[in-house]
């Protein structure tokens, strides 16, 4: 008797397969309690049907953007190149993480495009219950003071990094709101947005929450309505009266020695400026103020400069330039008009965080690598508008 899976119900099962492992990389982060079991779900759940559907199906194998692959191809091989001279060999394993990644978001677009962003805003409107969670639990469950910055659940325990989760999920709320069912697109939104809001408020990290007024800010460039342009006026405006009215809670720490850092990662990135250190190499920047050493500058620009030279940093920069074209070229639909503004946000936000984008599958994917997924994404194939919902009488 034969067991085998016929070949017409494949692409139905990879593609619930595909979805179930994207929802795990959106929102494992948020439940989860070990960094292990995330990534061995995304084992099970995301690369392995990816791996499956690029060899037996061959829509999967002709969707593949070639200028963008060219692009991250560079950056992978320079990256893997750096080994030689200096860089951690177990890196190569964090290099096969995210071309995986890369190759089963393009699986689950070219099975079906629509469903991939059905995923993510799905995945946005759980995250934004949970950003409500993560509020009551730390400051009315634990009893917590409001002077504490908060942290999340699951394996979002760093508060700045978990405040760059929380500003990708809820932009991707706030400009997929028309994907939204009628009746969730009014005050049900509006709560669902403040809890990313109140939660990136509440952890006052200066960064994210300036990363997301720039994204507010510029907003009016790619969804060129005059909404776009008052939403990201009346963000300077709050975000100026925040500053005013309570600056002790949203200034303290002024500029957290960034620029101590930065100017020690310049020393070390002089010593060999177009090869880097190499990746993964271990670098230590010292603050002789805190009597302490961080081990990357907090700029993922520099701190890629560092290990990976002139020339890694160039990859990098062109690989997201490709990105933002992608982006902005689709930028009449919904999702064009959302990697616009993740895009917007990492870029503005990686400037004072970021532990590179050669890691495992953790808080700095959200920033460095969910643009460059949806990047493919967006080319993969053509999705339509979901038409309005009529509206009752």
């Amino acid at each position: 008797m034969n067991h085998s899976l016929p070949a017409s119900r494949l692409p139905k099962v990879l593609t619930r397969w595909l979805a179930f492992g994207f929802a795990w990389l959106l929102l494992g982060m948020f439940l989860l309690p070990t960094s292990k079991l995330y990534q061995q779900g995304l084992i099970l759940f995301f690369w392995l049907p990816g791996l499956l559907a690029v060899f037996a199906i061959p829509v999967v194998r002709r969707s593949w953007d070639w200028v963008l692959l060219f692009l991250f191809a560079l950056s992978v091989f320079w990256a893997g190149l750096s080994i030689i001279w200096g860089g951690e060999p177990d890196r190569l394993k964090e290099l096969l993480y995210v071309c995986l990644a890369v190759n089963a978001t393009v699986a689950l677009a070219a099975l079906n495009p629509r469903l991939l962003w059905q995923v993510l805003l799905g995945c946005a409107v759980l995250g934004a219950a949970l950003a409500w969670w993560s509020l009551f639990y730390f400051y009315v469950w634990q009893g917590q003071s409001l002077d504490m910055r908060i942290v999340a659940t699951g394996l979002l325990n760093h508060t700045i990094l978990a405040s760059h989760v929380m500003g990708v999920m809820g932009l991707v709320l706030l400009f997929m709101r028309g994907w939204l069912p009628l009746r969730f697109q009014g005050w049900l939104w509006v709560l669902a947005c403040l809890g990313y809001l109140a939660f990136m408020v509440m952890s006052r990290s200066k960064g994210p929450i300036i990363a997301l007024v720039a994204c507010l800010v510029l907003s009016g460039l790619w969804s060129n309505s005059r909404t776009a342009w008052l939403t990201g006026g009346f963000a300077v405006l709050t975000a100026g009266l925040g500053a005013w009215l309570l600056p002790d809670q949203l200034l303290r720490g002024g500029l957290s020695y960034r620029p101590q850092l930065l100017e020690q990662a310049w020393g070390l990135w002089l010593i060999n400026p177009w090869q880097g250190l190499g990746v993964g190499a271990e670098y230590k920047l010292s603050i002789v103020e805190l009597g302490r050493s961080f081990e990357h500058a907090h700029n993922l620009y520099m701190h890629i400069a560092v290990q990976l030279g002139m020339v890694g940093l160039l990859l990098w920069l062109t690989l997201q330039s490709g990105v933002a074209w992608r982006a902005w070229s689709a930028r009449s639909g919904a999702p064009g008009r959302t990697l616009c503004a993740l895009w917007c946000f990492a870029a503005v936000a990686l400037l004072t965080d970021g532990i590179g984008p050669w890691v495992k599958p953790r808080e700095e994917w959200f920033t460095a690598w969910l643009p460059v997924l949806l990047g493919f994404a967006l080319f993969t194939a053509r999705y339509d508008e979901p038409s309005p919902a009529p509206r009752s009488e």
